[in-house]
C-alpha cells in the first residue's frame, strides 16, 4: 500500500553461480515444496517465493488513479477536485538468476496519463505523435519508452537495484536542448532515477515474509512516512486466504487491509499552525500469486484518506478539509 500525499500538499546483489533453467515439472515439485501443513492445527502452510527461470517473459498493465479534492480559503471555500490516471504498460525478462537474486530486463511499452481538474481535461498518450509529448511535463515517459534497464529483485519480493538508465537520461538531457551544466544532470538524474522508478515497479511486487504462512494467517509490513507535515504509521496487514489448484498453476490469494496512525495531530510550519480536527483513513486490496510462473497475476488496492484541519496564523482561524482516494491496479497480461 501506499498513499500517495503529494497532491495533497497545501500551495544486494547475490553472488554465485547461474541458476540453470528448472523445467515444469522440477518447478512443480518445487512449488510443492513450499506447502506444508502444521503440525498441531492441520491447517496448510506457505512458503511464499518468486521462482523463475531465465527467458521467462511477463508483460503488465498497471493502472494508478488518484482522485483528490480540497476545500479551503485557498479554494475560496469551494471544493476544488482533480482526478488523474496514469497506465503503464510494460514488459520483464529474467535476465539471470543468481543465489536467489533475480535480475528482469524491464522495458516501457506505451504509457497513457489522463488529468481531469473542473472541465479541464490533459490526455498523454505516448502511441501518439501529438503537440503533448513536447509537453514539458511528459518528457520523463517519453524519455523512458523502449529503453530496457534492469532491476533486482529479492525471492521475497523486495527490489534492491535499478540499474542501466544510462540511454534514459541521455534522452532527457537531449530533450532538454543537451546544454545543461554537470549539475543540472546530476540533479535529472536523481529526480528521475533509480528511487522514482523503483518506487513505481514495486507496487506490482507483494512483499512476502521469509518464513511460512498459515492459511487464514496474516502478517504485516509498517513504514513510516507523512501526511501533509504530520507523521504517521502504515500499517498494512496481509492475510493469505486460501491456497488453490487453476490449470495445473497453485494460487495464493491474499487479502490486505491498511491502518494509519498519527503520531503527531498538531504541526506549526512556516508560522501556521495546523492541527487535526478528524482523519478517517481505511485501505483494502486483494492479490493472486501464481506460485508455478512466480508472479503476480492481479492486484487491487485501495486507499481512502478524509482530513478535515484548522490552520491558525496572526490570530485568525480557518477550516480545510482534503480528500485523497487512490486505486492501483496490476494485472498480468500474459
Amino acid at each position: 500500500f501506499k498513499l500517495l500525499m503529494a497532491a495533497l500538499i497545501i500551495y544486494t546483489v547475490g553472488c554465485g553461480k547461474e541458476e540453470k533453467n528448472t523445467t515444469e515439472s522440477q518447478k512443480d515439485s518445487v512449488v510443492n515444496s513450499l506447502i506444508s501443513k502444521d503440525s498441531v492445527t492441520g491447517q496448510q502452510r506457505l512458503q511464499m517465493k518468486y521462482i523463475v527461470s531465465k527467458g521467462d517473459t511477463f508483460r503488465y498493465v498497471m493502472v494508478a488513479k488518484t482522485s483528490t479534492s480540497e476545500k479551503s480559503p485557498a479554494t475560496e471555500n469551494k471544493e476544488v477536485a482533480q482526478d488523474n490516471e496514469i497506465n503503464y504498460y510494460y514488459t520483464k525478462v529474467v535476465d539471470n538468476v543468481e543465489s536467489g537474486i533475480i535480475t528482469y530486463k524491464v522495458t516501457y511499452d506505451s504509457i497513457l496519463i489522463s488529468s481531469q481538474m473542473d472541465d479541464k481535461t490533459v490526455k498523454y498518450n505516448s502511441n501518439v505523435d501529438d503537440s503533448m509529448k513536447s509537453n514539458p511535463a511528459f518528457l520523463q515517459y517519453n524519455a523512458v519508452l523502449h529503453e530496457p534497464f534492469f532491476i533486482r529483485v529479492s525471492q521475497t519480493g523486495e527490489i534492491s537495484d535499478v540499474y542501466g538508465l544510462e540511454k534514459i537520461h541521455q534522452n532527457l538531457f537531449k530533450a532538454l536542448g543537451d546544454t545543461l551544466s554537470e549539475e543540472d544532470k546530476q540533479s535529472i538524474k536523481e529526480s528521475f532515477g533509480e528511487q522514482s522508478i523503483k518506487e513505481v515497479l514495486q507496487q506490482e511486487y507483494q512483499m512476502f515474509p521469509s518464513s511460512p504462512v498459515d492459511v487464514d494467517s496474516s502478517w504485516i509490513k509498517s513504514y513510516n512516512t507523512q501526511i501533509l507535515f504530520f507523521d504517521v504509521i502504515n500499517s498494512a496487514k496481509y492475510t493469505l486466504k486460501s491456497i488453490e489448484k487453476k490449470d495445473d498453476h497453485t494460487l495464493a490469494n491474499i487479502k490486505a487491509s491498511l491502518i494509519v496512525e498519527f503520531q503527531n495531530k498538531e504541526v506549526k510550519e512556516q508560522g501556521v499552525k495546523l492541527k487535526i480536527e478528524k482523519s478517517e483513513t481505511s485501505g483494502s486490496g486483494i492479490i493472486n500469486f501464481d506460485l508455478n510462473r512466480g508472479c503476480i497475476t492481479n492486484k487491487q488496492t485501495a486507499t481512502d484518506l478524509n482530513l478535515e484541519m484548522r490552520m491558525s496564523a496572526g490570530g485568525q482561524s480557518a477550516n480545510t478539509v482534503q480528500k485523497v482516494k487512490t486505486n492501483l491496479s496490476v494485472t498480468l497480461l500474459n
